[in-house]
């Protein structure tokens, strides 16, 4: 299922320079997709990019779990919760 946003989001090519900052910022190194939790969050650059900054400082510093043991507590998280990606 594609993800479609119900609220308003800055796309790749906003105009605003904090968005396209933030965008710049928190861009996946592999892939160049910004995360949805960013996008969700571009109406307040600010916020969002302290979300990002505090997500990378989790994950970086989790111990004993692999990166795919991560993802996998992620998606069970997410579909208890009902997320839809």
């Amino acid at each position: 299922m594609a993800w479609e946003p119900w609220i308003d989001v800055a796309n790749d090519s906003s105009t605003d320079g904090m968005v396209r900052e933030l965008y710049d910022r928190t861009r996946d190194r592999k892939t160049g997709q910004v995360s949805d939790l960013i996008r969700l969050n571009s109406a307040t650059p600010s916020v969002a990019g302290l979300l990002h900054d505090l997500n990378i400082a989790i994950h970086r510093a989790a111990r004993g779990l692999t990166v795919r043991e991560q993802e996998i507590a992620a998606l069970v998280v997410a579909s208890f919760n009902g997320c839809v990606h």
